[in-house]
Parts: C-alpha cells; structure tokens; sequence
C-alpha cells in the first residue's frame, strides 16, 4: 500500500449539490479567466499526484505495495529545465521487489509537441545528474532507475509520440498515458477525484455521467470553496472546448462558472487550431518582415531608383 501522504481528503464528502457561489468567488474566477484556467489545469494535474499517490501510481499502471517516500523531488543544482512532477518511490519489505527504489517523473500535456521525445531525454539525463549516488568527493557511484511518463490529456493528443528518444547510439525510452481512454468508472476506482474534472474528454462520457462527475467534485470539494472553484471551472472550460457549448445546455445555471472566459484565444483553441494559429502568426510574421526588408532596401536607394522597382512590382501585381 501506498504511504499516506494526505493533506486534503480524497473520500467524497457530502454537500448539496450546486450550492451558490459567493459573489467575490465569482469576481475570482472571472478575473484574468484564461490565466485561471491554466492554473485551474496545472494544479489539478498535480493535486491529483499528490492528493492520492496510491491512485496515481495505480493511472501509472506500477505495481502494488510501491511506497511514494518523497512527495517531491526538485533538480538539486542550477538548472533551465524545471520537471512536473517528480518523486521517490520505495518498495517495503516483503514485496517482490523489497528495497527496490526509482524516480517517479510525470510531465502533463494538453497538446503534443513534435521535441517531446527530446524534452524527456533531457529531463531525464537532468533527473540521473541530480540525484545521483556520489562519494563524498562528488564522484558519481551510481544513477538512480528513472521511470518517466506523459500524461496527455486532449483526445487524440499523444497518439504518435514515439515513447522514445534515440540519438546516434543513445536510447531514451519513457511511457505514456491517455488520460482521454480513461472511463469516469475507472477514475472513481482509482479514487483520482481530482481528474473527474476532467470528465468532459473521457471516454464514454455521456449526459448523465457529467452530471455524476459534477455530483462527485462538489462532495470532494466539501466546504473548500477555492477547491471546488478550480474544479467545477475546469470542468465547465473542458466542456465548452470539447463541444463549442455552455455546459448549462445541458446543467442549469452552470455556466456562471465560465462566464467571462474567452470564447477564442489559444488556451480555448483545440490543439489543432492552436497549432494552426501558430502556423498563421508565423506566416504574418514573415510576410512583414519581409515588407519591413522591402522598406529598408528601398531606403538606401535614390528616388529614380526607387521608381523603377515600385513600377516594376506594379506591372509584377497587374499580370
């Protein structure tokens, strides 16, 4: 079993369902929405890490009796890089593989990136210099077993990531997780009630299942308001996103939870037309630099000079 490690309760505890916001909760959320909701995502992510370790080595699919004995491990010299998640996790003695310890780091992706691989090669190779066993002159003795893991989260997000990074004759392997195959049966199972907030881009997820999904953040959030603020608007947003539709189509009155959050901008785009925004905006970009370029050659020309070039791109636009 896993070391409880607790500070919020992870068991459902009764409330009533859809109780009123206060006004200055409201004036919260709606306060830099976009902002909100990347913060909303990027502690969900890891609350549900550290809320419920047991659940989360079981999302990893590691095998029981595993003991998470250090909630987070930070890279311990100076550093670029600055990994999600990191922790020890140990064996106790009498299982299989008693005395057994590695390096838990979990990365958290909305989109894929064609550089993941290359990114958790780094990360690792960061991860094994950091926390390697060293005489007490520095010399390294031994790298600690690093077991890495992406958890994507968008539907279809992830699907080719390689699970590996090979340069030249070094091999960098890590594993994946689709948060989006999960079913809501399997998150209650597992007790990872931190990711039924993401209920909308689970698999299977149908009406009366989302209405499940609320029911079961507002219990978990209990009487925590900024808790079930996060959660119900990450609910709400990944809705919308999903199904370009207020959640209160379907739950009424819901939707005061995104009221003020963008309808477009890149943190409301799916991952493929934040990428194609991004394809647009470097087009733009080239296109007047190449303009400004125009206008710098021009400069240094003289004004007979600089005739002949405007008619010739004229007579060039005419045909």
């Amino acid at each position: 079993m896993v070391e409880n490690t607790q500070t919020e309760q992870t068991e459902p505890q009764q409330m009533g369902l859809f109780s009123t916001l206060s006004a200055e909760s409201i004036h919260k959320i709606n306060e830099n929405p976009l902002e909100k909701v990347k913060n909303a995502f990027d502690i969900t992510c890891k609350q549900a890490f550290v809320q419920n370790p047991e659940g989360a080595l079981k999302l990893m699919e590691i095998p029981d009796k595993a003991t998470l004995i250090e909630k987070n491990v930070e890279l311990q010299r100076t550093s670029d890089l600055k990994v999600d998640l990191a922790f020890w996790v140990a064996y106790p003695k009498g299982s299989q593989a008693a005395g057994e310890r590695f390096l838990l780091h979990i990365e958290f992706q909305r989109q894929a990136q064609t550089n993941m691989p290359q990114r958790m090669a780094e990360y690792k190779m960061e991860l094994a210099l950091a926390n390697a066993e060293r005489d007490n002159k520095g010399r390294i003795l031994n790298y600690p077993k690093i077991n890495s893991y992406v958890v994507y989260f968008w539907p279809n997000e992830g699907i080719s990531d390689p699970e590996l990074c090979s340069l030249n004759e070094i091999e960098v392997r890590y594993h994946k997780i689709l948060l989006y195959e999960k079913t809501l049966a399997e998150l209650k199972q597992m007790a990872l009630w931190e990711y039924v907030a993401f209920a909308p881009i689970l698999k299977g997820i149908d009406e009366q299942q989302l209405k499940e999904a609320v029911d079961l953040l507002e219990k978990y959030a209990g009487s925590d308001e900024n808790k079930r603020s996060r959660l119900l608007l990450t609910l709400a947003f990944y809705f919308k996103r999903k199904y370009k539709r207020n959640i209160n189509e379907i739950i009424e009155g819901f939707d005061k939870m995104i009221s003020n959050t963008a309808e477009t901008g890149y943190y409301a785009l799916t991952p493929e037309e934040a990428r194609q925004e991004r394809k647009a905006g470097r087009q733009e970009g080239l296109q007047a630099g190449i303009q400004e370029g125009r206008q710098e050659v021009l400069a240094m020309l003289s004004e007979a000079e600089r005739d002949k070039i405007r008619q010739r791109l004229v007579s060039q636009n005419a045909s």
